[in-house]
C-alpha cells in the first residue's frame, strides 16, 4: 500500500481578493486569463515587472466569492503593497490571510516522471471540503488550502518530499531573494500554463511576448545536486568565476541540496558553483532547447 505524504507547506501563503473588480483587476495585473477563471477552478500566473520581470509567481484559486493568490509566503506583503497602488477607483480589497488560511501538500510518491505537459494546463481543477479546498496539480500532487485547524500538521520529511517533488519536475516557486531575477519563460510558466498570450495588456506584457516570439530567452530551469547546503538567491558561477545564473529553490538531502535554478543556456552541463557551494553537479534541464539561443 503506497503512503501518502502530507504536511503544511508554511513557505507558501494565501493572498486574499474580494470586491465585485476583483477579476477585472487581478485580469489586468497578472499574466493569466483572470476574467475567464471559473469557480472552483486555478490556474498559475505570474505578477511581473514592466521590463516583464517575475516579482512573484502564484496559483490563483476562484472560490466563488474570493479570489485566493498562494504564492511565497515571503512575498505576501510586498505583493499586497504594490497591488494596492493599481487598485485606484477598482472595487477590490487585497488581504494578507495567512493568520486564518495555510497551504498544505498531499503527495503519493510515485515513480518519477519528468516529462512537461504537452498542453500547458491552463485550468486545474478544485475541489471544496469541508473548511478547505484541494488543487489537483499536473504533477499529480495536490495542493490543500484552507483552515489551518482543518489542515494536516507539519512534518519535515513531508514537506522536503513536496520540495524535492517540485523541484524533480520542474517547479519554482519565486521568493523574495530571487524576485525580479528572471521573466516568466526561463522560469517555464508559458509551460506550465502560467502565461495566456491572448488576453490582452498586463505589466510586463511586451516583454514576455517578445520574448516569447523572437526567441530571445537565453537562461532556463536546470536542476542540480550539491553535497554541500545551498540557499536561494546565490549566483552561480562558472570555472571563469562569471555570473550564469541564480538559485531559485532548494531542499536539503542526506548528502546536501537538490537545487533549481535558472542559469543561460551556454553552460550546458558544465558543473557550477556558488561563492559557498564548491560544486553544483548537473542532473537535468527543464527548459526547451532554442536554436537562437
Amino acid at each position: 500500500m503506497t503512503h501518502t505524504s502530507n504536511s503544511l507547506l508554511p513557505f507558501l501563503g494565501v493572498l486574499k481578493v474580494t470586491g465585485e473588480d476583483r477579476a477585472a483587476f487581478l485580469h489586468n495585473q497578472l499574466s493569466n486569463d483572470i476574467n475567464n477563471l471559473p469557480a472552483s477552478q486555478a490556474c498559475y500566473a505570474t505578477y511581473n515587472t514592466p521590463k516583464g520581470r517575475v516579482l512573484a509567481n502564484m496559483l490563483v484559486l476562484n472560490t466563488g466569492d474570493a479570489l485566493w493568490l498562494i504564492m511565497a509566503q515571503d512575498l505576501i506583503e510586498v505583493t499586497a503593497k504594490r497591488l494596492r497602488m493599481f487598485v485606484m477607483r477598482s472595487k477590490a480589497v487585497l488581504e494578507n490571510a495567512s493568520e486564518t488560511l495555510s497551504v498544505a501538500g498531499s503527495l503519493q510518491p510515485t515513480d518519477e516522471d519528468f516529462d512537461l505537459p504537452e498542453t500547458p494546463p491552463l485550468l486545474l481543477n478544485a475541489t471544496e471540503q469541508q473548511d478547505f479546498w484541494r488543487i489537483a496539480l499536473p504533477h499529480a500532487g495536490e495542493l490543500l488550502v484552507g483552515d489551518t485547524a482543518s489542515l494536516p500538521e507539519y512534518h519535515e520529511k513531508s514537506a522536503y518530499q513536496w520540495l524535492s517533488h517540485e523541484i524533480n519536475h520542474g517547479y519554482p516557486w519565486i521568493v523574495a531573494a530571487n524576485t525580479e531575477t528572471c521573466v516568466a519563460q526561463m522560469l517555464n510558466q508559458h509551460l506550465l500554463g502560467g502565461v495566456h498570450f491572448r488576453k490582452g495588456c498586463y505589466p510586463g506584457q511586451e516583454i514576455i511576448a517578445r520574448a516569447q516570439y523572437r526567441g530571445q530567452v537565453k537562461r532556463g530551469l536546470v536542476m542540480y545536486g550539491s553535497q554541500n547546503l545551498v540557499e536561494a538567491g546565490e549566483a552561480l558561477l562558472d570555472d571563469a568565476d562569471e555570473e550564469v545564473g541564480v538559485v531559485i529553490n532548494t531542499v536539503p538531502q542526506a548528502m546536501g541540496s537538490l537545487i533549481l535554478a535558472v542559469v543561460k543556456h551556454s553552460v550546458g552541463e558544465e558543473r557550477l558553483h556558488t561563492e559557498k557551494a564548491a560544486g553544483l553537479d548537473f542532473k537535468r534541464r527543464f527548459y526547451q532547447v532554442n536554436p537562437a539561443s
